[in-house]
């Protein structure tokens, strides 16, 4: 089973809309001009894959949970998740009846106040682990990257970040909330990028999209693969029973 990662640095033009309802195009009018482009943006490229990966030619109904994160309003449609950082517009697409959680970050693009306060939310075990690092705010941006998709996935705000703990050296996570989770997080010159999944997910498609060529594969990452590379960091939920002895 598979999840499909896309995403897109918008240039000065418009997002293309073809596949995007008019009430949709509407709603967005009411927008100032850089959130309209990002808010139509993240739905074009959601089209594009619900149009590559099912064949649905227009984007369909989508409704808002009750923490304001959207979904498709038939419930037998996948779900999806949503990030946006710098010009950069991400959305990750679960296969089946799974659930997603998608982060994306800038590399430095955070000021020193914004940085400390991530690391007031940070435990003792993953400060040890960001200090062993050779770039701490790296490592520090990473976490961070890895606990918003996290908390995506489990529908839960950054004020919920107690029922949530990861053990990076390690290579697991705690979650109070569901015991049947996998992240994955990159790190690339320009952006960090974190995908939570379930764990019958085995491999994560990464797509790129262009207002020309519309979506071009990347490259498709084998979830189980012991080497993923230097900056690449999983994570995997605790087992139940090691859950509850913490608890």
């Amino acid at each position: 089973m598979a999840s499909h990662f896309a995403r897109w640095a918008l240039a000065q033009s418009r997002p293309k809309v073809h596949r995007i309802p008019q009430q949709v195009i509407e709603y967005a009018s009411i927008f100032n001009e850089r959130r309209r482009a990002r808010f139509l943006a993240a739905r074009t490229l959601l089209a594009e894959l619900m149009f590559k990966i099912y064949g649905i030619p227009k984007l369909p109904g989508m409704i808002a949970s009750s923490n304001g994160r959207p979904r498709f309003s038939d419930p037998d449609l996948p779900d999806f998740s949503f990030a946006y950082a710098g010009n950069v517009v991400g959305v990750l697409l679960a296969e089946e009846a799974e659930h997603v959680g998608l982060d994306i970050e800038m590399v430095r693009a955070h000021s020193r106040q914004t940085l400390e306060s991530h690391f007031e939310y940070l435990s003792s075990g993953e400060k040890a682990w960001i200090h062993a690092q050779n770039d701490a705010i790296e490592a520090s941006t990473q976490l961070w990257t890895l606990r918003q998709s996290i908390l995506k996935l489990t529908d839960e705000g950054i004020n919920s970040e107690g029922s949530l703990q990861l053990h990076p050296a390690s290579g697991r996570l705690r979650s109070v909330t569901r015991q049947d989770i996998q992240a994955l997080c990159d790190v690339e010159p320009l952006l960090v990028w974190s995908c939570a999944l379930s764990p019958g997910n085995d491999r994560l498609k990464l797509w790129e999209y262009h207002e020309d060529d519309a979506l071009e594969s990347l490259r498709e990452i084998n979830l189980h693969a012991k080497n993923m590379g230097p900056c690449t960091l999983r994570l995997t939920s605790l087992p139940a029973e090691r859950q509850i002895h913490h608890s």
